[in-house]
């Protein structure tokens, strides 16, 4: 999918971030309700993050975050997002299904992935899952929007399920489900019915 995330962000086809963007409610109370569970803001890893939205917001928000993605022209727009906002966050180029510590740190509260995971390979969805545990924290959170297996056209990300989920993050718990709100969603993005799914860590 690499090539087609560094195609999509060098002609502005991020129906993923139109997703999130298209529903101002749920992902602030997503953040409020982690930010009580972890006593305040705490350490937050963007994945995919893209041009940097919620980045932006987690750091608005008080979190320390640091944003990873492999596209660099994704990760421009990322850096001047947050150039103009007088905020800070560190912004990485990674794969997520390898996360170096020495690159981008450990310790991590809170995960976010909006519209990454449910565009990789069965095999590389197990690896992000692996790389992703083994720089959480004990009772670490993720929140994860994933449009329905199978649901999506071509040449939109394959999706993924609940099952899918689990078995790449094994050693967590899907907590919570609720389907995203697709209100003001393109027609192709409502069709994906994408859902927002939170995983905590198991001790």
């Amino acid at each position: 999918m690499s090539r087609f995330y560094t195609f999509a962000y060098a002609v502005g086809f991020t129906p993923w971030e139109r997703a999130a963007a298209a529903d101002t409610e749920t992902l602030p109370r997503l953040f409020a309700r982690e930010e009580t569970e972890h006593g305040g803001p705490a350490k937050a890893l963007d994945l995919g993050c893209g041009s940097g939205a919620h980045t932006l917001t987690l750091a608005e928000r008080g979190w320390t975050v640091t944003g990873v993605d492999l596209v660099p022209k994704a990760l421009e727009r990322a850096r001047r997002r947050i150039a103009q906002h007088g905020v800070t966050a560190e912004l990485v180029r990674a794969d997520v299904t390898a996360l170096p510590p020495e690159t981008v740190g450990t310790g991590y509260d809170l995960f976010l992935d909006i519209g990454c995971f449910h565009g990789l390979a069965p095999d590389e969805r197990a690896a992000m899952g692996r790389a992703v545990t083994a720089i959480a924290t004990t009772g670490a959170t993720m929140l994860l929007l994933a449009f329905k297996a199978g649901a999506a056209p071509r040449p939109l990300p394959r999706g993924a399920d609940q099952p899918d989920i689990e078995a790449a993050f094994a050693g967590w718990t899907v907590t919570d489900v609720e389907a995203a709100v697709v209100d003001g969603m393109p027609k192709r993005l409502r069709k994906a019915a994408p859902s927002w799914y939170r995983l905590r860590r198991k001790p």
